[in-house]
């Protein structure tokens, strides 16, 4: 064997934009925690469960995902996944709406 010859290099793994899958994704559990919420807190909305899930932990994953999101729309060129940024960035600002109209309702309708 030619020891001046070179091995052939090994094609490079695409980097993956991790921020936006996790934007993408932090959305739906947010809703999947207030849903879950919703079904199995028995109906009482004035306990500090519901209150707890409802006012701090679903707003930290919603505000969590439109970060991930955001932080994930300057790295497309460099590792890609376009189509999870810019989705999980819809996502993220439909789900804020979402809940911002929920939230308005329950604090008129229960006076929470």
């Amino acid at each position: 064997m030619n020891p001046s010859s070179k091995k052939p290099e090994k094609p490079q793994k695409p980097k993956v934009n991790h921020p936006a899958i996790v934007g993408f994704l932090l959305p739906f559990s947010a809703a999947a925690l207030a849903s879950a919420c919703v079904l199995y807190g028995g109906g009482n909305v004035s306990s500090l469960f519901y209150k707890a899930v409802f006012f701090v932990f679903t707003p930290l994953l919603l505000a969590a995902g439109l970060y991930a999101s955001l932080r994930s729309i300057p790295l497309i060129p460099e590792r890609g996944d376009t189509d999870y940024a810019y989705s999980g960035l819809v996502l993220n600002i439909f789900f804020i709406l979402f809940y911002i109209s929920s939230l308005i309702y329950a604090l008129i309708r229960f006076g929470v």
